[in-house]
């Protein structure tokens, strides 16, 4: 062994032994442990050789604690300098490919480190060309969406590193333009990865609609993760590809929808169904909000679909708070589009049926309010009151029961533009 090589040992050795010092209980040695972290941080290389003992075999608790430190070094140097020119493009592909073969507890603080970095190099400063042709290679050959290609390649990871992608393009990039046009990074993330995915996204609904409830996580895990890169991807933007898959993408999202039955027991296995579920509807929440010329065509089916679920109101004394969310998200949904200009025209047919079957059940009193009321009165008139009747709106965000989405949308039925005589 050379003596270059022999340093580079003591150091990872010594690097080792100061993240297992972080876990120790007592204030002193971890203080210590710290400040010696600090002191080899100084060194060029010291982004790839924490990265690799994150990425690398060995304890899980060392593995998260070099996780943790990255993601610190990253979020106070990233700006000013990280390292040097060359070890920064090594470090930065070394992170992009560690991330699609870690487990959970690692990729969860992994991802923030990718976070910070896409943040700069991809959306601000637009210098990572190669990420999204990488990324669509990756996603294709993953374990779920080709099996035998690359069984190393985990898909649930490749897409949540896509989901880390794609979310700064939720905002507005430039607010304060009027007319702000869609990044060409979200344009071409929309081409070669979201309208291929759409295939993906409708395969995998199929397996998931026709077996049991928690039998096939991984892929009710995948349509979790591209139902929230789908949302961030439209909720303030339209990329012009998007356009042409949004009637396949919602038709798969109204059979999801369509599947929930929340009159028998909600089983433990049923949760992951449940957010796909949720994130559908917020999905149309941003659609009716932000894009209805390009989502006309699917009003009527947002509707018959949103007060479907707002019937099973019925069932709220039995509801947690899950199935309780997509409920209000589903009144919420109606609310929006009776904002919109065809609003009435749709919704106005259903009112009656709306009022007794959906509205007056969330309203009305069952045991579970009575249990509520006599724990903590006070708590219990804030989360079933509205807080402003003047806030009556379809446009409001932070309902979130069903039966304060219920009073609103009640609310913007009174204030609507004709007067209806079953409110009198």
């Amino acid at each position: 062994m050379d003596i270059e090589t022999h340093a580079a040992a003591l150091a990872r050795d010594e690097l080792r032994r100061l993240l297992a010092a972080t876990l120790s209980p007592d204030k002193a040695s971890v203080d210590a442990a710290a400040a010696g972290l600090d002191a080899l941080s100084s060194d060029p290389r010291f982004p790839l050789a924490i990265l690799a003992v994150a990425a690398g075999d060995g304890d899980q608790g060392m593995r998260v604690a070099a996780a943790t430190y990255l993601k610190n070094f990253t979020r106070r140097n990233l700006e000013t300098r990280l390292c040097s020119s060359e070890v920064y493009k090594e470090f930065r592909d070394q992170l992009a490919q560690a991330l699609l073969r870690v487990e959970p507890a690692i990729l969860r603080v992994l991802i923030e480190v990718f976070r910070q970095v896409v943040e700069k190099d991809f959306v601000k400063d637009n210098l990572w060309p190669e990420l999204i042709p990488q990324l669509k290679l990756v996603i294709h050959s993953s374990n779920l969406i080709s099996p035998g290609q690359h069984p190393e390649c985990n898909t649930i990871n490749a897409l949540t590193v896509l989901q880390s992608v794609v979310r700064p393009f939720q905002y507005f990039l430039n607010p304060k333009v009027v007319k702000e046009p869609v990044p060409q990074q979200l344009e071409q993330i929309a081409a070669e990865i979201l309208v291929p995915l759409q295939v993906t996204f409708h395969h995998f609904s199929d397996k998931v609609l026709l077996s049991p409830d928690g039998t096939n996580l991984e892929y009710e895990q995948l349509l979790l993760i591209t139902c929230k890169c789908m949302y961030f991807t439209v909720r303030s933007y339209m990329p012009s590809r998007v356009k042409q898959i949004l009637p396949s993408f919602c038709k798969d999202m109204f059979r999801i929808l369509d599947s929930l039955n929340f009159n028998s027991l909600i089983e433990d296995g049923s949760t992951m169904k449940l957010k796909i579920a949720k994130r559908c509807l917020i999905i149309f929440c941003a659609l009716v909000t932000r894009h209805r010329k390009h989502t006309d065509n699917q009003m009527p089916h947002i509707v018959n679909c949103a007060i479907k679920i707002s019937k099973q109101s019925i069932h709220l004394s039995k509801l947690d708070s899950l199935p309780n969310r997509i409920v209000s998200l589903a009144f919420d949904v109606i609310s929006r589009v009776l904002e919109t200009g065809p609003g009435w025209r749709l919704v106005s047919p259903h009112f009656s049926s709306l009022l007794d079957s959906a509205i007056f059940p969330a309203l009305a009193l069952n045991e579970k309010d009575i249990e509520e009321w006599e724990e903590d009165t006070d708590e219990y008139m804030q989360k079933n009151l509205p807080s402003e009747l003047d806030d009556i709106s379809g446009w409001t965000e932070d309902l979130f029961t069903a039966r304060k989405s219920a009073i609103n949308l009640l609310g913007v039925i009174a204030l609507s533009k004709v007067v209806i005589p079953f409110l009198l």
